[in-house]
């Protein structure tokens, strides 16, 4: 008799897209022409920039030539794409591209590390925060080696590392879904914890083409000591508009080691076996129009987008804060995170949003328990539709009530 995995059970009940798009299946039933504005998927909204759709096409076209036909590509991805990665971004932390490994995606590369280690490893999470290190660590029966670590608004939303020890920490800064990055100290001190305790930081930095702040750092490998205990995820998806193409990228230093018996383990060891038992590789083509976003001409389109989203983010803060709203998040990151006025909770206030104003945004508590009493909005969008938004909230008949619950 066959037997399914029974941790799926252990899972949280409530899944917020299903329920999201109920919702507005009945918005459009009673507003048949409603516009509604999207600003809760975190997905882009601009078209794939000319130079890397340009690559990606000839890159096709050369696999159709009997000179540039390519099969199967390395598992850990094709050498002129690790190497464009590690002379822009990592050659001052004498990072290597064999430590480079191309992926498809963050989303996978978070979740699939946690074969590496070993199955009584606590590990250590930060509420509110992206649902899939939560989720994929009960999937894989470790429920009860979780540490839920809050992380609330008398910090800034900023994390604190805790008074306990755990193996293995996932640190997402800029933060999805609060839009808080951390500075040089902040960072700093998440470093100093796991050395003293011999964890591990996964670091997802899927965000780092959004920073702005001088005090926050592009890499986690600016920080002294790094090197020896942090993996880094970054990702082409929301940078350069990969969402739907589906490239990423994991930065493993060799000096990461972990422990069986005493004894010590690579972790870029375990990983490059990993990756050729379990990985055919991202499609060449796809990894011809990554190498293309470091290019001069690649750089200059890119950038144009994320300041069209940057600056929806601004029409979107100076908006809210204009009507009340105390808000957070949103320079470094493409997400504004609301407090719900008067404390009400975080579903009751969507729902005043998309019955009074036709916007979508992401209830709080649909990335943990400590997200209820706020609001995620994400900024890709248009400027016009920033605009938008904000003349919609503006006319919110409940507003002053609501303030003042």
């Amino acid at each position: 008799m066959s037997k399914a995995v029974p941790y799926f059970s252990e899972l949280p009940s409530e899944y917020i897209f299903p329920i999201i798009e109920g919702k507005l299946i009945q918005l459009k039933e009673k507003f048949p022409d409603a516009g509604v504005l999207n600003l809760g998927i975190g997905d882009i909204s601009l078209p794939l920039a000319p130079t890397l759709v340009k690559a990606i096409c000839n890159a096709v076209e050369e696999m159709g030539t009997k000179e540039g036909m390519h099969g199967y590509g390395p598992s850990s991805g094709y050498a002129f794409l690790k190497e464009k990665i590690v002379e822009a971004e990592y050659k001052d932390f004498s990072i290597s591209p064999d430590e480079i490994f191309i992926s498809d995606g963050t989303n996978s590369d978070c979740v699939n590390l946690l074969e590496l280690f070993s199955r009584d490893s606590i590990i250590a999470i930060i509420e509110p925060t992206y649902p899939a290190y939560l989720h994929s660590s009960i999937i894989a029966g470790r429920k009860n080696n979780l540490l839920l670590i809050a992380c609330e608004e008398k910090t800034g939303f900023v994390p604190q590392p805790p008074d306990v020890a755990c193996d293995i920490i996932y640190l997402c800064t800029p933060n999805n879904p609060t839009g808080v990055a951390m500075n040089y100290d902040e960072l700093g001190a998440w470093v100093a914890y796991a050395k003293k305790h011999n964890a591990i930081l996964i670091h997802d930095h899927a965000y780092h083409g959004f920073i702005t702040s001088d005090n926050v750092p592009k890499s986690i490998y600016e920080i002294e000591g790094a090197k020896d205990i942090a993996i880094e995820l970054k990702t082409f998806s929301k940078s350069a508009g990969f969402t739907g193409l589906r490239c990423a990228y994991s930065v493993i230093p060799k000096s990461i080691y972990a422990y069986s018996n005493d004894k010590k383990i690579s972790i870029h060891q375990l990983w490059n076996k990993r990756q050729n038992i379990k990985s055919n590789g991202v499609a060449y083509p796809i990894q011809k129009g990554a190498e293309a976003f470091f290019t001069p001409q690649g750089q200059k389109e890119t950038n144009a987008q994320i300041q069209t989203y940057l600056n929806s983010g601004k029409i979107l803060r100076e908006g809210l804060t204009a009507c009340g709203y105390t808000i957070f998040g949103g320079v470094d990151a493409p997400y504004i995170w609301i407090k719900t006025p008067g404390n009400i909770p975080s579903w009751e206030f969507f729902d005043i949003l998309l019955e009074k104003c036709h916007i979508i945004g992401i209830p709080g508590k649909g990335f943990g328990t400590y997200g209820e009493g706020y609001l995620r909005l994400s900024t890709f969008i248009t400027e016009e539709i920033a605009k938008q938004a904000i003349q919609r909230i503006q006319k919110l008949e409940q507003l002053c009530d609501l303030q003042q619950i």
